[in-house]
């Protein structure tokens, strides 16, 4: 994953793929989106974490993570079974989710969780269900890249024998 990855525009996109997706939804928003109201039934997505993945250094100078996103799935509560509706929606999106890079260069979606909402002290008029995920991803420039190039051959040499001079003298590294 050598590309920069712009967060910003990366959840303006998961937010249009989504609602490309799930378009008898009459809203899929970020959750930063200016709105007077909510209409529902409704897809509220936010980027919630950029989790440190250590482990995932591909030593490019750039921040492994783990981008963690959420969506709530509103339904209003005058629909028919709405507590059976707002399970199915919700599972109908994680299953879009599930392995989806959603239009971003990052890692395919891993589900997270996908779970009832219990803390909405505003959703007296809805039935929320959560979903999260997360997508491994490089964030920031690459000291690799060079007018699109990243390298393919590491060659290495030992002091004093380095420089322009000794070039023949470099010996590959396996990558």
């Amino acid at each position: 994953m050598s590309d920069a990855i712009d967060l910003g525009a990366a959840l303006d996109t998961v937010v249009a793929t989504i609602a490309a997706e799930f378009d008898t939804f009459k809203t899929v928003v970020a959750e930063d989106e200016s709105r007077n109201e909510l209409k529902v039934p409704a897809i509220i997505v936010q980027l919630s974490e950029l989790e440190p993945a250590p482990d995932n250094d591909a030593h490019t100078g750039q921040f492994p993570c783990l981008v963690r996103l959420e969506a709530r799935v509103l339904l209003g509560h005058r629909t028919p079974k709405v507590r059976r509706e707002v399970v199915k929606a919700a599972g109908a999106l994680a299953a879009f989710l599930h392995n989806n890079r959603l239009g971003v260069t990052w890692g395919a979606a891993m589900i997270v969780a996908v779970e009832p909402d219990e803390f909405a002290p505003q959703a007296d008029q809805v039935d929320i269900w959560r979903v999260e995920w997360a997508h491994e991803a490089d964030i920031g420039p690459s000291y690799f890249v060079n007018e699109g190039t990243t390298p393919t051959q590491v060659l290495t040499s030992w002091a004093p024998e380095i420089g322009p001079d000794h070039v023949d003298g470099y010996k590959p590294e396996d990558l």
